[in-house]
């Protein structure tokens, strides 16, 4: 059934306070320099309607927790929006700021959450950050996340030999054909191997540049006694059933052909229980690493990762751990940096539960020290954390680059598309099963974009789903539309994009181990049309300056449909995404909060023609449950 929502929409227009054309962002566009150094000057605008009832705008800074408060000039007009502009003096690592408004209806705040009458913590203030070390180079790419034992097999003879006893609780080592269901981990320990390997890799780069992706994010590839390989045996070689060090070697050298980057997962949080750190400290309290793990009673009473004994925690009270792990040149985090392996940067597994334990809380002081350290002698190495939850207070500039950024942009995405619970998790008992409304969905994205710097929020690595959680096909229900209308959304985003392997022709899968089939090279199991609008979207996304470098504004939010604006001092991109279930018939999309002007036309650049502003919104005919628009003009 369809529904018209024509007279629905005019009056959401119509009712649209002037107050909602009001904007500013951390981009160029508005920020002459978000990326500053100590003692510098920057000059900020913010963006209104050229009829407001406006009498005065006020610039709010804190420098030295004293409030400072300067009026803004005019900056000029530019079709229907006008512009005012001042100065911050950036006196401090890290400056906030907001706007004050003194109109005929009374004072507005302009903070990072948006427009409001009431104060607010300075917490919500836009954020600039001096002397940030910013891996530049992340912002232009589009990665791709890779399950090493799931991907290619490039080389049988290293394959981890049957039945060997490897795993906990007695479980051997499983060679499995490949394309064979994984096991449950009650089943197989992890401990069922499909053969993929680092040369496997390799030899599929072809594949990979030709979908268009230009950066590679690996599980662990270092010796462990695993599939996964977060039981790190020996943080200082790569696994020689994945290649060992010389096929890591090559791998760099042929993605340097290419011009791609590379960056590594290891697991800062805990190593495995046959990890020579661990054994020498289990049975010698003088051992140079008895101090690295948390004992209540030798040899097996300790502290591990959610009390799994096969992955025992690191203690960061330790200082040479802190040299083993990061702070010396040969240290782990350090060596595979350097020649011959040249890695981009880390992916730090459970960021979130690193350096904490009871009592003990030295998350802070072991991310900024991990940070100097590293980018003392790498500073375009690309580091951020795996955190499901809250990461932004690791996300101040002087810690982390960036999370993997499941509350900021994954997880209420699911919600929105289609609330979907494994009925089996023990999650299912508290997961919403209604789908998110729009409303929720940007008050969400907002709620943690406004916590953090912009130059974080570019950086931010944004994914659909990885080897955690179900596959973006097996959530949707296999529903290909909404899928694609994903990937669109994933591709138009502030933030580095990251394609988990085989999403992009349809593979499938549930909750851990099944999202980690093996990739299918068969192309006959390929939904081709779902890659190729993958193929599109990464073209796009490497070359328009909007999503490179632009800023954002949410311009409509209502239920099952969203549209957010990314404009850059080249480009305007206006994305608007219809989960349905539902076709809309004659939608009138409010745009003129956006500064777009009645009589603009804008073009979708995946091919669905041409769209008119009149009245202060877009008027579109159709719109198809789980279509996509990006439009440009």
């Amino acid at each position: 059934m369809s529904h018209s929502l024509s007279t629905i929409d005019q009056r959401l227009t119509a009712m649209l306070h002037w107050t909602a054309a009001l904007h500013h962002d951390g981009s160029s566009l508005y920020v002459s320099n978000f990326h500053p150094a100590l003692g510098q000057t920057v000059r900020v605008r913010l963006r209104g309607p050229v009829n407001a009832p406006i009498r005065s705008v006020w610039l709010r800074t804190a420098p030295d927790g004293e409030e400072h408060i300067a009026e803004m000039k005019p900056d000029g007009q530019q079709g229907i929006s006008r512009y005012w502009a001042g100065d911050i003096l950036v006196s401090m690592p890290r400056m906030t700021y907001r706007f004050k408004l003194l109109t005929d209806e009374g004072a507005y705040w302009v903070t990072g959450l948006g427009v409001s009458r009431a104060d607010s913590p300075d917490s919500f203030d836009f954020k600039l950050i001096a002397g940030f070390r910013a891996p530049l180079w992340a912002t232009k790419q589009v990665f791709y996340q890779i399950f090493p034992d799931r991907f290619h097999n490039g080389d049988p003879s290293n394959d981890v030999p049957e039945g060997l006893a490897w795993g906990h609780k007695g479980h051997l080592t499983q060679r499995r054909a490949w394309g064979a269901p994984p096991l449950p981990w009650a089943e197989a320990g992890s401990q069922d191997y499909y053969g993929g390997d680092l040369p496997g890799i390799t030899q599929k780069l072809d594949y990979l540049t030709d979908l268009g992706v230009t950066a590679l994010f690996l599980n662990p590839i270092f010796t462990a006694y695993s599939n996964h390989r977060y039981d790190i045996a020996d943080y200082h070689h790569v696994d020689p059933h994945l290649g060992g060090d010389a096929a890591l070697a090559d791998l760099r050298r042929a993605l340097d052909a290419r011009g791609m980057k590379l960056i590594l997962d290891v697991t800062p949080n805990h190593c495995g229980w046959k990890n020579e750190w661990f054994t020498a400290a289990q049975h010698d309290p003088k051992a140079p690493s008895a101090d690295y793990f948390t004992f209540r009673q030798r040899p097996d009473q300790y502290e591990s990762w959610l009390g799994h004994p096969t992955l025992p925690k690191l203690n960061y009270q330790s200082e040479r751990l802190r040299d083993a792990m990061y702070r010396k040149p040969e240290s782990v985090m350090q060596k595979w940096l350097a020649e011959p392996y040249r890695a981009d940067g880390w992916r730090l597994d459970v960021a979130n539960m690193t350096a904490r334990q009871g009592t003990v809380q030295l998350a802070h002081d072991v991310w900024k020290e991990m940070r100097r350290a590293l980018k003392a002698r790498y500073p375009a190495s690309y580091v951020f954390g795996e955190n499901f939850f809250d990461g932004t207070p690791h996300l101040q500039g002087d810690e982390l680059d960036a999370v993997m950024n499941y509350q900021g942009f994954t997880i209420p995405l699911w919600g929105w598309l289609q609330n979907t619970a494994d009925e089996s998790s023990v999650w299912a008992r508290w997961v919403d099963p209604f789908p998110l409304p729009a409303e929720a969905l940007a008050e969400q994205w907002a709620r943690f974009r406004a916590m953090i710097p912009w130059a974080i929020t570019q950086q931010q690595f944004n994914l659909l789903g990885c080897h955690d959680t179900p596959r973006i096909r097996w959530l949707l229900k296999g529903d290909r539309q909404r899928v694609k209308l994903a990937t669109t959304l994933l591709m138009t985003f502030p933030g580095v994009p990251s394609i988990y392997y085989g999403d992009e022709i349809g593979l499938d899968g549930g909750a851990d181990p099944d999202n980690r089939r093996c990739m299918p090279w068969d192309d006959s199991q390929w939904d081709k049309d779902l890659r190729a609008h993958h193929q599109h979207l990464i073209a796009l996304r490497k070359t328009a300056p909007a999503l490179l470098e632009g800023g954002f504004q949410m311009l409509y939010a209502q239920g099952s449909t969203l549209a957010y604006l990314r404009e850059s001092t080249d480009q305007r991109l206006l994305v608007i995404g219809q989960r349905g279930p539902d076709a809309l018939i004659n939608v009138r999309i409010p745009v003129w909060h956006g500064g777009y002007a009645d009589g603009s036309v804008l073009n979708d650049l995946l091919g669905a023609g041409q769209f008119r502003v009149v009245d202060g919104a877009l008027v579109i005919e159709q719109l198809p449950a789980g279509a996509a628009l990006v439009l440009a003009g």
